[in-house]
């Protein structure tokens, strides 16, 4: 029996869960390029983010400014935003502006509000008891401040238009709506108004396909609106297998972007394996939102009559999205509600291997039960389904939410 360490628990001890595999099946490991890629230690990161990209560092540009908001996103994204706050803080203060007069806000877009454990596991006890923290209110407390070139009215979190210096603190990685996530995202949606999330997410839809597409047009929408509401630095990392930060970029939030996804381009880079019996799908860095490995350039791995495994692991369990939650079974669902993902039918069987669900408000962030999807809590349990004793070709996609395919481009919007 083969063994490998499935990683899992983003955000909550990022324990890894291992899987073991029968000696008859021929197992391909298809990790992102850079899956073992060395962390980075404190002290480089508060040298990558001194090293500001397309700007001045932020002792500079903040110099003279009497306050400052530092926006993060939230608990359903794997930042480990701690090391990077501090480091951001250590500038602010060099700048001279005073902690009284320093806040964060938490982008949560359209997502449900975090609580005081959730803002203690992204930014740490010390920084949560000496600083302000605040969810983003998408449905109020607003400043208009534009429309985009794509008639999208810009209404922005008035706290965080309301600091003289504006920061933003986030990942680089493949999405498979914007392209990649960093950049502006952090803006729109992340602490943009209900209208304006909606105008923009309706140049997409939940079959649309962009993973490592640098051109979106809900990107270009992003970064109009972060430029007219003032955004001054953006911190993006990069994050290894194991959910480390391993490069960072900083600096003006669209030359640091260009910079990031050029090189996560690289290091989100994953083989694609054709013709399996099994292919496994795992989550680590969204499980709240395990249908983002759910995606066509993974599911073309399964030959017809194959089974698709979607692994999603969190105590977190399944997201709460004001646009595309279910919102009971009875109810229309959320703004934007068109549905939820389901079984193949080319699939003998579709297996959400997923400790931590909630029956119902599962089905639209995971596979949906009624579709035929069989839901299991261990492995073992997903074992007893898909081996029949016979000899199998198996893919695992360890961070399929966040990888660039070799095929992925087939799937692009044309």
């Amino acid at each position: 029996m083969k063994t490998f360490q499935l990683p899992a628990n983003s955000n909550y001890g990022d324990r890894p869960i291992p899987v073991t595999f029968p000696d008859h099946w021929d197992v391909h490991i298809s990790r992102i390029h850079g899956y073992d890629t060395p962390a980075l230690t404190e002290a480089q990161i508060r040298e990558k983010l001194h090293a500001a990209i397309g700007t001045e560092p932020i002792s500079e540009s903040a110099a003279g400014k009497k306050s400052a908001v530092i926006i993060i996103d939230d608990i359903t994204r794997p930042t480990p935003c701690e090391p990077i706050a501090r480091a951001v803080i250590a500038e602010l203060h060099a700048a001279g502006v005073p902690d009284e007069n320093i806040w964060f806000i938490i982008a949560l877009g359209t997502h449900g509000v975090m609580y005081r454990t959730e803002f203690v596991r992204k930014l740490g006890e010390e920084l949560v008891e000496n600083y302000e923290v605040h969810n983003h209110n998408l449905f109020f407390n607003h400043v208009f401040v534009g429309n985009t070139s794509n008639n999208v009215p810009v209404e922005i979190n008035a706290d965080v238009m309301s600091a003289d210096y504006k920061i933003a603190i986030g990942t680089t990685m493949a999405h498979s709506y914007y392209g990649f996530s960093g950049g502006a995202k952090c803006i729109l949606p992340g602490v943009s108004s209900l209208r304006t999330i909606m105008r923009n997410h309706s140049f997409t839809t939940t079959t649309e396909f962009n993973m490592g597409n640098p051109h979106t047009l809900m990107r270009s929408d992003a970064e109009q609106a972060a430029r007219m509401m003032g955004l001054d630095f953006k911190v993006d990392a990069i994050l290894n297998g194991h959910a480390e930060i391993c490069n960072l970029f900083a600096g003006d939030f669209e030359a640091e972007e260009r910079q990031a996804a050029a090189y996560a381009a690289g290091h989100y880079a994953a083989k694609f394996v054709p013709d399996c019996d099994i292919v496994i799908a795992n989550n680590y860095f969204k499980p709240a939102e395990a249908n983002c490995a759910y995606t066509p350039e993974v599911i073309a791995s399964l030959k017809d009559g194959g089974s698709f495994v979607l692994a999603a692991n969190s105590p977190f369990g399944p997201c709460v999205h004001f646009l595309y939650d279910k919102w009971g079974h009875s109810a229309p669902g959320g703004m934007m509600w068109s549905g939820c993902y389901t079984k193949g039918k080319n699939m003998a069987h579709a297996v959400v291997f997923a400790e931590h669900t909630v029956k119902g408000m599962r089905d639209p962030w995971y596979i949906d039960e009624h579709s035929g999807a069989e839901y299991v809590k261990t492995w073992n349990d997903a074992l007893r389904i898909l081996d029949d004793g016979t000899p199998k070709k198996v893919v695992l996609y360890p961070n399929a939410e966040c990888q660039v395919l070799d095929n992925s481009k087939e799937f692009y919007k044309r």
